[in-house]
């Protein structure tokens, strides 16, 4: 993933080229996963900003099993561009990513040879399909909006796969918490979500305090 540090950041044209190749592919990858791999682009926006979203998914769906730990997105990606079956053939995106990694192949050396946006729009199908995987083994529903915006906060994918465990049992949305980040929400919300989040932080940082960890969740709602 080292070829996400040549590309600038603030340079939109490889987004926006990128969602182009991901329409194209429709067909192929089925127009669920098109259309969310175009959300997904456009909603984190940046090359930097996605590349922290990948290595959150990818991180996250190795530790649940999703994949292995030599697979990663733009491989998974690449797969689905050239599979002949769609994730609708199959009862689950965890079986349907089994079939990739059984019966399709990808070679880094054909990825190297593409062109940016082409690499991205992979970066893209794959990470929709690990972020539907995560959905499925977590049974929760976990739009674009909460990656986006947990990678902005800092928060790593220890922290993120914790909160989501947290949210299941409280009957926390992540949409929520979204909305709680950005002070969204009511205030019988908040204090369920501000609960959730020390309970959780209770368990990554056993050696804080009650206090630190009232102040590492009062920081979340901070802005800069």
């Amino acid at each position: 993933m080292g070829w996400f540090s040549s590309i600038c950041s603030g340079i939109s044209s490889f987004v926006s080229k990128a969602v182009s190749v991901v329409s194209s592919a429709v067909k192929t990858v089925g127009g669920f996963i098109a259309d969310t791999a175009t959300k997904f682009l456009n909603t984190i926006g940046t090359i930097e900003k996605i590349s922290l979203v990948v290595k959150v998914l990818e991180t996250i769906a190795k530790g649940l099993g999703i994949i292995q730990e030599e697979e990663n997105v733009e491989e998974l990606g690449d797969k689905a561009m050239k599979a002949n079956k769609k994730p609708e053939d199959f009862d689950s995106i965890n079986e349907y990513i089994a079939y990739l990694r059984q019966e399709i192949r990808s070679s880094p050396d054909e990825l190297e040879q593409l062109q940016p946006e082409e690499r991205l729009a992979r970066h893209a199908i794959g990470s929709v399909l690990l972020s539907k995987a995560i959905e499925e083994k977590r049974s929760m529903e976990i739009p674009v909006d909460f990656w986006k915006a947990t990678v902005e906060k800092g928060l790593t994918a220890k922290e993120i796969d914790e909160f989501i465990q947290q949210f299941k049992q409280d009957g926390i949305e992540p949409k929520d918490f979204v909305k709680y980040l950005k002070r969204e929400v009511t205030g019988k919300q908040e204090d369920k979500i501000d609960h959730s989040l020390v309970t959780a932080y209770k368990r990554l940082e056993p050696k804080l305090d009650e206090i630190e960890i009232e102040e590492k969740v009062v920081e979340l709602q901070r802005h800069e």
